[in-house]
């Protein structure tokens, strides 16, 4: 039984080297291992030249232990995995450490007991079987990881939930819309490129929330269709790597005093090497407070403690469609995505999933992206379409 424990030992110091070599040693090295162990029982047994008639009799238990390493294998991923037993002693949940501790422990207790069964005790034998053993043992682990790999790449679903339309909504009419020249550019662009961006002053955008009558102003709906809008306003600033021609000079008291300039400053240093402005949002209210002190200096290039910065302040009105809107024609292109649609018109709660392949997963979320909304209008109904992965 010395052979065995020496083996045994043997086999941890390979695990514990297979963690350290990494992934290609994972998968190489078990099998040039079980190989080897096989061909040096073999070799063994030839030299000992045994009788034909006792190897006849083992193939029952070369079985044994073929099974043996599959069990010790799927056993050790139940109590590590399902039973948690690897995050609670290794504090370890997915890894070589939740599962092989356990698969080896008890890879080692069935080996042991296989062989008391056997009743064989010579080297070669052992040799060999444990050679079988091992394969079996990682085989059934690779096994495992192809399988996982194949739930993962086929497990694609889309998800489908029915809407309403937005409660809280200005309607305007085309009429009205001609009032507001920046509204009305951005929602042509948004008809034909799914968004709609449009340089804007901050004044003048309050003059629109006010003339409209909304101090929040965020969907509008014009005819059939709403739009989301947004306006966003944001300080853009760059380290410059040379000496500009034209800048000038503030304080570190005025930096104080503006103290967003100075986290900007801060930004572009910090970004140097990106070789393009860093954008920081700011309020409405803060950027006007910049503006008046940009225009004041007369500059927006400046020399700050020897460094030099540029600064440029950006407001822009954004308007994409509330909903994609999809035609029955388009939606009998996309099969799958018009059956999980049936399928939440005919639940209780309106939502309904559905498995499907991942190339059919993939053509329909490019078909949304296009339409520029995952929230889609289909005949008078509107839903929020979903893709799933594992």
């Amino acid at each position: 039984m010395l052979g065995v424990s020496t083996a045994m030992i043997v086999f941890f110091m390979f695990f514990n080297i297979l963690l350290l070599i990494g992934p290609l040693g994972m998968f190489y090295v078990p099998f040039l291992v079980g190989i080897l162990a096989i061909c040096l029982g073999i070799w063994h047994e030839r030299k000992k030249k045994e009788e034909g008639r006792r190897r006849r009799r083992r193939g029952w238990k070369y079985l044994m232990f073929s099974v043996i390493g599959i069990l010790s294998f799927f056993a050790g991923f139940y109590v590590g995995d399902e039973m948690h037993l690897g995050y609670l002693i290794f504090k370890s949940s997915g890894g070589p450490l939740t599962i092989f501790p356990f698969a080896l422990i008890i890879y080692t207790l069935l080996f042991l007991v296989g062989l008391h069964i056997s009743r064989e005790r010579s080297l070669g034998f052992v040799l060999k079987v444990f050679g079988i053993s091992f394969l079996f043992f990682f085989l059934a682990f690779y096994g495992l990881m192809a399988y996982g790999a194949h739930e993962h790449y086929y497990a694609k679903a889309i998800s489908v939930h029915k809407l309403s339309a937005p409660s809280d909504y200005l309607n305007l009419t085309e009429e009205e819309l001609e009032k507001y020249p920046s509204l009305k550019e951005a929602i042509e662009q948004a008809e034909e490129n799914n968004i709609g961006v449009v340089n804007l002053h901050p004044n003048e955008w309050q003059r629109i929330e006010t003339s409209l009558g909304r101090a929040w102003l965020h969907t509008i709906k014009i005819g059939d269709e709403y739009y989301k809008i947004q306006f966003r306003c944001s300080l853009a600033s760059q380290k410059l790597p040379e000496v500009p021609t034209d800048y000038v000079n503030v304080t570190e008291e005025e930096l104080e005093r503006h103290s967003i300039l100075k986290k900007g400053m801060e930004l572009a240093d910090k970004f140097a090497d990106r070789g393009k402005p860093f954008k920081m949002s700011l309020s409405l209210d803060n950027w006007l407070r910049i503006e008046d002190f940009l225009d004041k200096k007369g500059l927006r290039t400046f020399e700050i403690g020897g460094e030099y910065y540029e600064f440029e302040l950006i407001s822009n009105l954004i308007i994409q469609k509330y909903y994609a809107n999809i035609t029955k024609e388009e939606l009998e292109e996309y099969s799958s995505l018009k059956e999980v649609i049936e399928l939440a018109n005919k639940s209780e709660n309106g939502r309904a999933g559905l498995k499907v392949h991942p190339d059919e997963w993939e053509r329909i979320g490019n078909f949304l992206s296009e339409k520029g909304s995952h929230n889609i209008k289909v005949g008078d109904e509107y839903y929020g379409v979903g893709f799933i992965c594992a």
